[in-house]
């Protein structure tokens, strides 16, 4: 007979995103010194894996993605369901098509801390994530790290727009 699960709802999210957001924070401490410099390259691509996961729970919720202000919004949701409730963020729309994402609170940088991790080593796992999500999303749009947390920075700020808007010299195909 299998035992009730004591544990509430809540209390199983809340651990479920706290192992989450440490597991690539370990793996790097404990397969970087392994692996060295070709660890980076190697992680990034599970990274742009995940973005492609992204991608399905977006179409399979139909949440919206045809505009900066919506990919924003659809971006925050999805961090927030596959990082945890930890990560605070708001959007801010701009006319021209453009949309600002502020992030105030990072689960990854929380466990860089908690765990004493090189800070600043989540910067790639998280630009390799939120450029393939978007683009995934819609592929007329990118993003740029304005502003990077982990890097030093106050918050992160992430700019979403038009792909022409953000690298004028590239036209659209």
């Amino acid at each position: 007979m299998a035992a009730r699960n004591p544990i509430p709802e809540e209390m199983k999210w809340q651990v479920a995103a706290k192992i989450a957001s440490a597991i690539p924070v370990v793996y790097g401490q404990f397969f970087r010194p392994v692996v060295g410099d070709t660890y980076d390259r190697i992680e990034q691509q599970v990274w742009v894996f995940l973005a492609q996961e992204a991608l399905k729970v977006a179409r399979t919720y139909h949440l919206p993605a045809r505009n900066a202000g919506e990919l924003a919004a659809t971006l925050e949701i999805i961090t927030t369901v596959f990082f945890g409730s930890e990560l605070k963020a708001e959007a801010a729309v701009f006319e021209d098509d453009r949309a600002v994402l502020m992030i105030r609170r990072c689960p990854f940088q929380i466990r860089e801390q908690e765990l004493q991790s090189t800070s600043g080593e989540i910067f790639n796992r998280c630009l390799a994530f939120s450029i393939s999500a978007v683009e995934a999303l819609n592929p007329d749009y990118t993003l740029r790290f304005i502003r990077s947390a982990c890097q030093g920075d106050r918050n992160c700020e992430i700019k979403i727009a038009r792909k022409e808007i953000l690298d004028p010299d590239k036209k659209r195909e």
